[in-house]
């Protein structure tokens, strides 16, 4: 489907809205920032998120969650460190890699369902193209200075996860074994490496 076709239904001051968030993602390197996540099945949980463009990033989960996500350029990585326990899919099959694509094209790469602008926010709703059934991402931004606060993911059963940023730093030189799964140790483990 050509761009053209995701942005029927936008009026001209949502498709240019919609470009500000891509000249936004698009000069972003990197991001620290600690997160409150809130789940709609009631699970709550704090952490640091690292992220670093093109498509790595690194989610780690405060006590007692032991939960630790990665991003590699290639692969997310979700690991239970209790369990010692990994899995693993293409980073493209995952609503975050939108955060962390090398040029972040909205309208071409994903369908802009919806663009609110409020009192200084400004939310996108999106949706897989290839994909749409698998649910949807809301990014939601301080519009003065532009800044991403916040996104929901929902997924396909209904699910809807909210990540808050709380302190985001922009700009660091963050180092590359951040984006490193944790290594159990166990042959079967090998976590693609």
């Amino acid at each position: 489907m050509p761009a053209s076709a995701s942005a029927q239904g936008l009026t001209a001051e949502q498709r240019a809205e919609v470009q500000r968030v891509e000249e936004y993602f698009n000069q972003l390197t990197t991001m620290r920032s600690t997160f409150l996540q809130a789940s709609s099945t009631g699970l709550v949980a704090r952490g640091v998120v690292w992220m670093e463009r093109p498509g790595r990033m690194r989610f780690e989960y405060a006590p007692p969650s032991p939960v630790l996500i990665t991003a590699d350029g290639i692969w997310l990585t979700y690991q239970d460190n209790d369990l010692e326990q990994t899995t693993q899919i293409p980073l493209i099959s995952s609503p975050l890699s939108v955060l962390v694509s090398d040029e972040v094209d909205l309208m071409d790469d994903l369908v802009v369902e919806d663009v609110e602008k409020g009192s200084n926010v400004i939310r996108l709703q999106l949706r897989q193209r290839d994909d749409p059934d698998q649910g949807n991402v809301v990014l939601t931004f301080q519009d003065k200075p532009l800044s991403l606060k916040q996104w929901i993911i929902t997924d396909a059963q209904g699910v809807e996860v909210k990540v808050a940023l709380l302190d985001p730093v922009f700009g660091l030189d963050l180092p590359p074994d951040l984006w490193r799964p944790n290594d159990f140790g166990r042959p079967s483990d090998s976590v693609g490496r």
